[in-house]
């Protein structure tokens, strides 16, 4: 079971960049970025049970059930300084796994960097539970309106029904997340926003942390720009002093 992917190796870097998927999503979409970081980062992503490398895992029944597989796989599986990124869903699963991994008394990450979501504390699931319940061609549309799958895979029948029975599935579990308020987190937030998004209920975020919170409107929506999305990782301050300094490739 290969719950935490390395799709470019680097066993000589100092610190890792972890990334948790939107709903629907996977680990794929990361690697991409992994010649984007400076050559002392190493960029790994955490697949979610019932999909891709744990396609055999019985998928998480609820959403402390995803956030405790999260947090075990970080805390048995990464020894090295890291950052834990996630986008729309992933990052209530980056922010609750970085809690619990708090509230268990270990080491979890320097820093978070999140994308696409609202402050947790203005988050009902409306919308995810309307999903969830939706129609495999309201769901395929919603997929195409938000850049959440490659035309090409909406395009074949096949990966297209996959990619809906996927996104049911992470939206059923999405839609049983409630905030509570608990202890804050200790470690600096870094909040990245689409400005087509953008709103006051991101600001929530610097509620949530005792560390330094940042925050970056990036032109485009949900999932930025293309060209934005692509080069994520320049956007990420946290990752190092100078985020343009030592690239690869």
């Amino acid at each position: 079971m290969n719950r935490i992917t390395r799709p470019h190796p680097r066993p000589w870097a100092s610190r890792r960049l972890i990334c948790l998927s939107f709903a629907g999503g996977g680990t794929v979409g990361f690697r991409p970025w992994a010649q984007q970081l400076p050559v002392d980062i190493e960029l790994r992503a955490l697949c979610y049970p019932g999909r891709e490398s744990r396609f055999g895992d019985q998928v998480a029944g609820g959403w402390q059930g995803l956030v405790d597989d999260c947090a075990t796989a970080l805390q048995n599986e990464v020894r090295a300084p890291y950052v834990l990124y996630g986008h729309s869903m992933g990052a209530l699963v980056a922010f609750e796994t970085a809690r619990a991994l708090q509230a268990r008394g270990v080491e979890g990450p320097e820093s978070l960097v999140l994308s696409g979501h609202i402050a947790p504390q203005h988050w009902t699931g409306t919308r995810a539970a309307a999903l969830a319940t939706a129609s495999d061609e309201e769901l395929a549309s919603w997929l195409e309106a938000t850049g959440g799958a490659p035309r090409a895979v909406l395009a074949d029948p096949d990966l297209r029904s996959l990619a809906v029975d996927l996104l049911r599935l992470d939206m059923t579990v999405y839609s049983t997340y409630r905030f509570d308020r608990g202890e804050r987190l200790r470690v600096p937030i870094h909040l990245l926003v689409g400005e087509a998004e953008s709103s006051p209920l991101h600001e929530g975020w610097a509620e949530l942390t005792d560390g330094p919170y940042s925050q970056a409107v990036l032109p485009g929506g949900h999932f930025f720009t293309p060209r934005v999305w692509g080069t994520l990782p320049r956007h990420m301050p946290l990752l190092a002093s100078d985020a343009t300094a030592g690239l690869a490739g």
